[in-house]
C-alpha cells in the first residue's frame, strides 16, 4: 500500500518551528546583509509560493525584501523534485508550472543541513526550456493524496544546476541581426 500524503500535515511539517534556527543560519550565510526575516503563514501568500520574507539592508540604508519558497526533504537524494502537477486528476499545475511571486526557491535536505538556493526566474526559464525533456529522461514521482495525485520529476542536482546556470545567459544576437 502506498503512503497517502495529507496537505495539511505536510504544510505543518514545513511550518514547524523546530527548523527556524537552521533557516536563520542558512539565510544569514546566503544574504550577509539580512537584518531579519518573517515566516509567512497566510495561505493566500503561500499559494503564491511565499513561505518566508527576508529583509536586507542596502548600502544606502534602505530595506530590500526577498521572497522565498522553501522545500524540505527528510532524506538525502541525488535529485531535486520539481512538482509539475499538483493534482494530476484535475490538471492542476504544480509549483514549477505556476507564476509564483518569489525571488528564490530554497530546497533543503534536512539530514545534511544542505540547501540549494535557486533564483526563481532562472529556474523557471530552465524548466520552460528543459521540462518536457526531463519528464521523459528522469523518474516521475507520484505522491498519493486523499482524492488526487501529485506528480514531480526527479532532476539530478548537477543537471538542474547546469540548466539554471545556462538559463542565466541571455543571447539576443539573432534578434539584433548578428547571427
Amino acid at each position: 500500500m502506498s503512503k497517502v500524503h495529507e496537505f495539511h500535515d505536510r504544510n505543518q511539517y514545513s511550518l514547524a518551528g523546530r527548523d527556524e534556527k537552521f533557516w536563520d543560519l542558512v539565510y544569514h550565510k546566503a544574504f550577509p546583509t539580512m537584518i531579519r526575516w518573517e515566516l509567512v503563514d497566510d495561505i493566500s501568500q503561500q499559494k503564491q509560493g511565499i513561505d518566508r520574507k527576508l529583509f536586507l539592508q542596502s548600502a544606502g540604508g534602505s530595506i530590500h525584501e526577498i521572497l522565498i519558497d522553501e522545500k524540505k526533504r527528510g532524506e538525502v537524494f541525488p535529485d531535486i523534485l520539481l512538482e509539475f502537477a499538483s493534482a494530476a486528476e484535475f490538471n492542476t499545475p504544480g509549483w514549477i508550472e505556476k507564476d509564483l511571486r518569489i525571488d528564490f526557491l530554497a530546497y533543503a535536505f534536512m539530514p545534511t543541513s544542505t540547501v540549494y538556493l535557486f533564483p526563481w526566474p532562472m529556474l523557471k526559464r530552465a524548466w520552460v526550456r528543459f521540462g518536457e525533456k526531463w519528464k521523459k529522461e528522469y523518474r516521475i514521482i507520484s505522491a498519493n493524496n486523499p482524492g488526487y495525485t501529485t506528480l514531480s520529476v526527479a532532476v539530478p542536482i548537477k543537471k538542474l544546476q547546469s540548466a539554471v546556470t545556462s538559463a542565466s545567459v541571455i543571447n539576443v544576437s539573432k534578434q539584433m541581426g548578428r547571427g
